[in-house]
């Protein structure tokens, strides 16, 4: 692995000093790493990337943790994750069902992630230009590309690149935009185990979603 360089943004704001108060226990680091991906994977996730100092919020390593914790957990009842329930329960299971590797790249700073054949790569702007609801919202959302891709171009004035190919056609494809919003939605106004702040921010990342990744706006905002 390179070494990639980065600047550590307000971990207040980001939720990395809540959440990581949390993750730096050997039953947490034990279960993200065996089941979200990165067993198997060590190679992309040391020399830089927090492997061997996995407590470090500022690493991308503890950062990833503190989404999967954030995935994980913010339901109040987590442990059912029945798809008959709310995506604040189920996330956790699509993720894990549908996610083989989990890896860390620097990147070239177009993408966030990227999805292929089960394996997801992580790039700088998902550590640091996103809280913690939303990297939980990204590894959704990279889950669901194990069946859909997306099928449009941005609106007009989307702020993801106005007629960029990279959108969802609608609300009802179900597509990946769907999926991430829809667990933001539900963090926002069930989450536990966070703080008011970070639903908040959840929200108006769900209503960015909503206003600029579908080619016909849903209809609604939250």
């Amino acid at each position: 692995m390179v070494h990639c360089t980065y600047t550590v943004p307000d971990k207040n704001a980001s939720g990395d000093s809540f959440y990581g108060a949390s993750i730096c226990n050997q039953v947490y680091i034990d279960y993200f790493w065996g089941t979200y991906g990165f067993s198997g994977n060590k190679n992309y996730w040391d020399d830089g990337f927090g492997w061997d100092d996995p407590c470090n919020t500022d690493q991308p390593l503890a950062r990833a943790f503190n989404g999967c914790y954030a995935l994980t957990y913010s339901a109040s009842d987590y442990q059912n994750d029945s798809y008959s329930g709310a995506c604040l329960n189920w996330a956790r299971r699509y993720v894990r069902e549908h996610i083989d590797d989990l890896r860390s790249k620097c990147g070239d700073g177009s993408k966030i992630a990227s999805f292929s054949g089960g394996t997801v790569e992580l790039y700088l702007g998902f550590f640091y230009s996103k809280h913690v609801p939303g990297r939980a919202e990204t590894l959704l959302h990279e889950s669901r590309h194990s069946a859909k891709s997306h099928n449009a171009k941005f609106p007009a004035g989307s702020t993801f690149g106005e007629g960029k190919d990279g959108a969802d056609s609608t609300w009802d494809y179900n597509g990946a935009w769907m999926y991430g919003a829809l667990y933001l939605w539900w963090y926002y106004a069930q989450g536990a185990r966070t703080t008011s702040a970070l639903r908040q921010a959840a929200r108006q990342r769900a209503n960015v979603v909503i206003d600029g990744a579908f080619a016909t706006h849903p209809g609604f905002s939250i």
